[in-house]
């Protein structure tokens, strides 16, 4: 049976959580899928509630793991599922968002600031900002 090494890494989500590597290595198999991959992820992060996690690989952005409210994840592949094996990936990062990911105060001025249009959905800005 062919199978490759892949790393996978996330974000740390506090500061408690920045103290060890988050880094590991898995074995794919050749029968392993993208969306397999983004179950297994699905367990790797932390779980939290209301987040979308981008997960990026060094070819792209290959989908996102979005949580609702209480803490159930659902998968977006930005394509096909697809054999692992045969995509040629090396590398995954998990990096998460929260709505308040895209909005601050300004320190001057006071005002809220947005960095992508209130009219745009949580994903849609996660997407744009991963493009």
């Amino acid at each position: 049976m062919k199978t490759k090494k892949l790393i996978i890494n996330r974000d740390s989500i506090c500061m408690g959580d920045d103290c060890m590597s988050h880094e590991k290595s898995i074995t794919v198999n050749q029968d392993m899928t993208m969306i397999d991959l983004f179950e297994y992820i699905i367990d790797y992060v932390p779980t939290m509630y209301n987040v979308i996690w981008a997960v990026r690989s060094d070819k792209g952005v290959c989908g996102y793991i979005i949580t609702d409210d209480h803490g159930k994840a659902s998968i977006e592949l930005v394509k096909e599922n697809q054999l692992l094996i045969d995509m040629g990936l090396n590398e995954i990062m998990c990096r998460y968002y929260y709505p308040a990911s895209f909005t601050w105060i300004d320190g001057e001025t006071g005002e809220r600031v947005h960095k992508y249009s209130e009219s745009l959905s949580f994903l849609e800005k996660v997407k744009k900002d991963n493009q």
